[in-house]
């Protein structure tokens, strides 16, 4: 049996911003989508940073800083501690994810963003194929 991929699981939509976009608007996008943390991404829409809903507490409200002027790849945490290839076992990626304590981890394609990937697709690719 051959292994399965990521390319075998479903994938989540990714939420997004830009580098350059402004914390506000950072802000507005997680209250929009009710998310927790959105992956930052660069003009070619390569993943470069996670922002928290932490991050923008601490990193710009507590500090004071203008919320207007302040951008995106400011105040991300860089690298983002696991990014994975479309193509890569799914298996293997399960345990990449355990050991890092991921809950999920963006997924690229020649470096490009293509989703999200959490430990409940990866279980149910591996149990089932793609649901």
């Amino acid at each position: 049996m051959a292994k399965k991929t990521i390319k075998s699981c479903k994938l989540l939509k990714a939420v997004t911003v830009n580098e350059n976009d402004s914390a506000v608007e950072v802000a507005k996008k997680l209250h929009a989508f009710q998310e927790r943390r959105i992956i930052v991404v660069n003009k070619k829409n390569v993943p470069i940073g996670i922002i928290s809903v932490l991050d923008i507490n601490d990193r710009v409200v507590a500090k004071g800083k203008d919320i207007k002027k302040t951008k995106a790849k400011d105040i991300m945490s860089y690298p983002i501690n696991l990014i994975v290839n479309i193509n890569d076992s799914a298996e293997e990626v399960a345990k990449k994810m355990i050991a890092r304590d991921n809950y999920y981890c963006p997924v690229v394609e020649k470096g490009i963003l293509k989703g999200l990937v959490n430990y409940a697709n990866i279980i149910n690719c591996l149990k089932n194929g793609k649901k």
